[in-house]
Formats: C-alpha cells, structure tokens, sequence
C-alpha cells in the first residue's frame, strides 16, 4: 500500500493526534502482513514500529531477543510505546535506528501531541521489492496494481 498522511484530527476525546505538519503530504510505501484483528477503525493500518508498543502481543519481541524484558521493547507502555528518543536505548542495537525513526520522520507526539494514529489516503500498489525481499513474501496478487514510485 502507498500511504499519504493528511491534515486531519481525532475528533473524539477532545482531539488529539493526526499527523504533525511536516508529516502532511509525505508518502510511505508499507507492505501488509497480517490483518490485525485487534485494531478496529476506519481504514486503521497499525504501523509496526519498533518501541511504539506492543499492544495485546507482548511475547514476541523478548522470545526473538534473548536477554530483553518484554517492557525493554516499548518502554512498559504496550499501547503508545516510549514517549521520547531516549527510551529507544532499550531496545535490542538492531531495533534502535527504527525506534529513533519514529521521532526524526514521523515526529511522534511533537507539535502539541501529533502524530498519534494519523489518518491517511492510501492506495494498493505493486509491493516494491526492496519490501518483498526483507519479508520473504510477495502477494499473489501483486501484478494486477500499479508500482509505486519508491524515489
């Protein structure tokens, strides 16, 4: 799928979240690997980023990373994950760059709360190969949707 993050809020509970500004417009390429059946919501894709929680899953991460607490891998928060750059020193090295990412590109929680769960315009695209190479899997289905501009 191609996402566009939009310059939209959550009405319910006061407001909150949408995407940051400098988030609104920019484009992320992701591939779907699961349907996540505890997520609900309109058009919701639940991004799987390093330290940002683990939700109702919490033994996966510390049985693939010996040695790590299940709340080293989201900073004992499992729905939100760690609020700021320095709890990303928890994680296993390899998942550290990714948790980081999250503040840098996404701008998690900065600018008054945004980004938290923004809403997006998206599309189904070609799964680029850079994608299908990482996962080791390639929708059947794939050659019937258009690629995505990975530049």
């Amino acid at each position: 799928f191609e996402l566009q993050f939009v310059p939209m809020e959550h009405r319910e509970e006061g407001g909150y979240g949408g995407a940051d500004p400098r988030l609104v417009g920019k484009r992320m390429i992701l591939q779907v690997t699961n349907t996540g059946d505890d997520v609900s919501g309109y058009h919701s894709f639940d991004i799987q980023i390093p330290g940002s929680g683990q939700g109702a899953f919490k033994h996966g991460c510390n049985s693939q990373f010996k040695g790590f607490s299940s709340g080293d891998f989201d900073c004992n928060s499992a729905y939100g994950g760690c609020s700021d750059e320095g709890g990303c020193s928890r994680l296993p090295p390899a998942l550290q760059h990714g948790c980081k990412w999250r503040f840098e590109w996404f701008h998690w929680l900065q600018n008054r709360g945004k980004t938290d769960n923004p809403f997006v315009n998206f599309r189904r695209v070609k799964c680029p190969r850079q994608l299908t190479q990482l996962s080791g899997s390639e929708p059947l289905d794939d050659d019937h949707y258009p690629e995505a501009d990975v530049h």
